[in-house]
């Protein structure tokens, strides 16, 4: 559960986050407050974050189990476990870099 959740969640947390904020932008703007788009970008990025360590954690802990010279279907779970991580790192950069433009640039532009 730990792997899939960073495999399939954190991707889907950006997308959400990113829909999400453009529906928020006419509301920011009319409250001339950034807090709404900060909030659903940062929940998400911690959710990213914490998904991102569940998957790193299990990766070590398969990698104890299973070797790399290990044959394939002992291997399979960190590999997994692997992919989900590197996942989760991208989607954490991604929603990062989503946040930036947000502490830099008005709703309202």
């Amino acid at each position: 559960m730990r792997t899939w959740l960073a495999l399939l969640g954190t991707p889907s947390a950006v997308l959400a986050a990113l829909s999400i904020d453009y529906a928020l932008v006419p509301p920011a703007c009319a409250w001339r407050t950034m807090l709404p788009l900060g909030g659903v970008t940062g929940a998400a990025l911690l959710f990213s974050v914490i998904a991102t360590l569940l998957a790193w954690r299990r990766w070590r802990e398969a990698s104890l189990i299973a070797p790399a010279s290990a044959v394939a279907l002992p291997a399979r779970p960190a590999m997994l476990a692997c992919t989900a991580t590197l996942v989760g790192l991208v989607s954490t950069l991604a929603l990062v870099a989503m946040w930036i433009p947000q502490w830099l640039i008005s709703a309202c532009v």
